[in-house]
């Protein structure tokens, strides 16, 4: 792993540490909703973190491989969520507009890192 990779890896693991943390405050102040948001957050880090991590299997010591196919899965998951987004919008169903808003949005986050931290476009 490189060292763009395991600062990439550091941020996605301080983002999953400090949503949990978030979670565990919000819920203990009775906030469970904001609480949950945050869980969702940590997910989202933890789908991408997996991500990373099949990339390095996947892509070997091809960096520039390794940073396509993460974007490129960074770009096609969240279509199931832009579809679900716009179906809850279609139907009025606030709550789920929301639930699919934070995904889109911390996937948005990851993606801006991704590049800020390897500082190019492909």
């Amino acid at each position: 792993m490189n060292e763009q990779q395991q600062k990439f890896e550091s941020y996605l693991d301080a983002q999953i540490a400090a949503c949990k943390q978030r979670s565990k405050l919000l819920a203990g102040d009775e906030r469970r909703d904001e609480g949950n948001d945050e869980k969702i957050r940590a997910n989202i880090y933890e789908i991408f973190k997996t991500i990373l991590s099949v990339a390095e299997r996947v892509c070997g010591e091809d960096d520039l491989e390794k940073k396509r196919f993460f974007l490129q899965k960074a770009e096609q998951i969240p279509t199931s969520w832009v579809t679900s987004y716009e179906k809850a919008k279609q139907h009025g169903d606030v709550e789920k507009m929301h639930i699919e808003s934070i995904k889109l949005d911390t996937v948005r986050e990851i993606k801006d890192m991704c590049m800020q931290i390897w500082e190019d476009t492909i």
